[in-house]
């Protein structure tokens, strides 16, 4: 069913582009359209999966939305208020309201930073609480991600990934946001600890009334996080469903990825659908659908013509000219794709 409530962050037309620069005078010579024109609302309370490629900007559209990188046009509501526009002091004030937790723990921590320290810095920072209290704020916090006191005053190459997972979602928690941006959480992680660090995440959802944006290239991972899927492709948002991604993908490039999905039974001879070419550069980004160049169904509209989102029904958005039109062979290969996953 389709996610209804009411938007905490909403993204309208948002891009970023970064400047590629040479000479002596460092002229600016082109622009690397990480994230090219995206629009797209998460509402209060869901967790709103974004995937795709390594590449297709999905972690820098991340970080725009939470201001650690300036966006370069486009709107950022948060509560009614424009982010993007906002100077230095709003943006302290959006931040702790927001949390991230980065996808290498230990490249986010400080080494020379003890656990209550690193923890308990938003906290001292932005003066909630120091000396015994901020004690005993943070050794709350451990306790809620399942560590212990012990754990306090140790420092961060002392523990495995999975724990200093654990401590950087304690951190991101120390101001009691609303909003969280999730990248990568559990990549750097084993399946069983990934289990953990995903069912963690979960009930501190629901504990303090959480909102993700849960961005990952995994999409079982996806699947069992989300309440909606959005598929990223070259800083485009191509599809966005409430819907079960593996059963009801109507974009090529998201089949494409379905299909590419390993499945956990030894007697399945499914067939990934491998898609022609390589990834354009986003330096100079194909005309019309970005996707163009790798889709066997691609006509000449397509290389003309940005094909908008639109509503196939029940919330699902497609980027496509023929969404919903696609012939049958296709649609079998879809369905043959998602078997078992």
């Amino acid at each position: 069913m389709m996610t209804i409530g009411k938007p905490l962050i909403q993204v309208k037309n948002l891009k970023k582009y970064f400047p590629l620069t040479g000479g002596v005078f460092r002229k600016v010579l082109g622009y690397v359209r990480a994230v090219d024109d995206v629009s797209f609302d998460i509402i209060e309370g869901e967790t709103l999966g974004l995937v795709g490629e390594s590449g297709c900007g999905k972690t820098t559209a991340g970080r725009t939305i939470l201001r650690l990188i300036p966006p370069t046009a486009g709107e950022i509501i948060f509560e009614g208020r424009d982010i993007a526009q906002v100077k230095r002091r709003g943006i302290r004030e959006y931040r702790r309201e927001t949390g991230i937790v980065f996808q290498d723990p230990m490249a986010s921590l400080d080494p020379r930073l003890t656990i209550k320290n690193a923890v308990g810095e938003p906290l001292l920072v932005n003066g909630i609480a120091r000396g015994y209290r901020l004690r005993e704020m943070v050794l709350d916090l451990l306790q809620k991600v399942g560590l212990t006191e012990d754990h306090l005053n140790r420092f961060p190459h002392e523990f495995s990934r999975g724990q200093r997972q654990r401590i950087s979602i304690a951190r991101a928690l120390a101001l009691n946001p609303k909003f969280v941006v999730m990248d990568e959480p559990t990549s750097s992680t084993d399946v069983s600890v990934q289990a953990q660090t995903l069912n963690l995440m979960k009930d501190l959802q629901a504990e303090f009334e959480l909102t993700y944006l849960f961005i990952s290239h995994n999409l079982s991972v996806v699947k069992h996080m989300s309440d909606r899927v959005a598929v990223m492709y070259l800083g485009k948002i191509l599809e966005m469903t409430p819907r079960d991604i593996f059963e009801e993908a109507m974009h090529p490039y998201s089949a494409a990825l379905v299909s590419a999905v390993p499945v956990p039974n030894p007697e399945y001879r499914g067939r990934a659908q491998v898609l022609a070419g390589e990834v354009p550069s986003p330096i100079n980004p194909p005309t019309g659908c970005r996707f163009h160049p790798r889709c066997r169904f691609a006509k000449e509209i397509c290389r003309e013509d940005v094909p908008g989102l639109r509503d196939m029904g029940e919330g699902h958005l497609v980027a496509c000219h023929f969404a919903g039109e696609l012939d049958l062979e296709y649609k079998e290969e879809v369905e043959a794709a998602v078997v078992g996953a």
